[in-house]
């Protein structure tokens, strides 16, 4: 795989955390994180470690997708960690994205992530998913879960499959997902759920993702993680990201946030990071 040109792209040098993600997860190989951390720190803002809420979570997933550990941020572990009694988990979008990146930071075994992962299943609906605390104790009668959790929620169970870390929760949000076609909602399958404008919506290949959408590559690699790539439901998601393979064998980027945690590509360009997790899932499709 070392003499595919697509590969070689993903190993330049103007992109350390791509390059670092496709030496250790593509290509198996050992490789020195020190550039990849460099690079990284040179654009976060000093007092990332400060900021709270939301942006928090999208700091700590910045290290977790450069394929950093938690060595790696010098953060304090229980402040980043976050969830107490003062701040549970409340089962919402931000809450599943910075699980996620715990568990892909090495932090699986705390106690208290434990303790989190152990009681998920408690408050999942009928239909798979998970609605946020907040609203589904506000109600009295028994709601449809939300997509946008829901996408973060297959996120963190894929990371725990690679992790080999146990929860109870996968098999019913796989049903969740396969019941809505992946993207379209059960009343009118021809729908999707999150219709958005063109390069945010579920079938696009945005990146990175956020607590309001996930790009397709990134659904499509967490099935594959989950060992479901050569399923024939996840067909569809196959032909709509081949959609967005260039001719020699990159892959576009249809979105992106207004405001990044990660360093920004350009939309309608080819992108490493979609590139890379299409590799990734084709990869672990072979598995």
């Amino acid at each position: 795989m070392n003499d595919n040109p697509v590969v070689k792209w993903l190993l330049g040098y103007d992109h350390p955390a791509v390059k670092y993600r496709t030496q250790t997860e593509i290509l198996g190989q050992s490789a020195d994180k020190t550039e990849t951390l460099a690079w990284l720190n040179a654009f976060l803002p000093q007092d990332w470690k400060e900021r709270k809420g939301l942006w928090s979570g999208y700091y700590l997933n910045s290290f977790a997708e450069c394929g950093l550990s938690f060595v790696d941020t010098g953060h304090d572990k229980k402040t980043a960690i976050g969830f107490e009694e003062d701040a549970p988990f409340s089962q919402g979008c931000g809450d599943y994205m910075r699980l996620r990146a715990l568990i892909r930071l090495g932090l699986g075994d705390e106690p208290a992530i434990k303790t989190i992962i152990k009681k998920l299943s408690e408050r999942q609906l009928p239909d798979g998913g998970f609605l946020c605390l907040h609203r589904l104790d506000k109600l009295k009668y028994t709601p449809k879960s939300c997509v946008k959790v829901n996408m973060l929620a297959l996120l963190f169970c894929a990371e725990c499959k690679k992790k080999g870390i146990h929860t109870e929760i996968i098999e019913p949000l796989l049903d969740y997902f396969w019941n809505h076609k992946l993207f379209y909602r059960t009343d009118n399958p021809d729908t999707l759920i999150l219709n958005a404008r063109d390069g945010w919506r579920t079938i696009d290949a945005f990146y990175p993702f956020e607590v309001m959408r996930v790009g397709l590559q990134n659904i499509v690699e967490a099935f594959c993680a989950l060992g479901y790539g050569n399923d024939t439901r996840l067909n569809e998601a196959w032909e709509l990201l081949k959609s967005k393979e260039t001719i020699d064998g990159k892959y576009l980027l249809d979105g992106t946030l207004s405001k990044s945690y990660l360093p920004k590509e350009r939309v309608g360009k080819p992108s490493k990071w979609v590139t890379f997790y299409a590799l990734l899932a084709a990869k672990e499709r072979e598995v």
